[in-house]
């Protein structure tokens, strides 16, 4: 009686709806694909401007490359830490692995001109 009168009411047990909600589908290599084209993208934009900097002895675009490579590690970090609080472990951890290999390559570009 009890169950066709929560039927009838439209009553629903929340243990049974939150076991019904289904994950988020996490594929890696196109969350990684998107954010590694986005790293490819501003570093040679960076080095653009980098080389645009250096002909024309402006230190200010020099300073706009380092923002627009900081911007990325911190938005880079931050969706990282919200990936994480939302239990989307995999896509947290293809994030840091594209900041070590940003910083490698952006150590390797910068060893390469020094």
């Amino acid at each position: 009686m009890n169950e066709e009168f929560n039927e009838l009411f439209d009553i629903r047990d929340e243990e049974i709806e939150s076991s019904k909600i289904p994950a988020p589908k996490q594929n890696i290599f196109i969350h990684s694909l998107i954010r590694a084209v986005i790293l490819i993208v501003t570093i040679i934009g960076v080095c653009a401007i980098l080389f645009v900097a250096a002909l024309d002895a402006k230190i200010e675009l020099g300073i706009l490359g380092a923002v627009i490579i900081l911007g990325w590690f911190g938005m880079m970090i931050f969706e990282t830490v919200r990936l994480n609080k939302k239990n989307c472990r995999e896509l947290a951890n293809s994030n840091i692995v594209l900041i070590i290999l940003a910083t490698i390559i952006i150590l390797g570009i910068t060893a390469n001109v020094l």
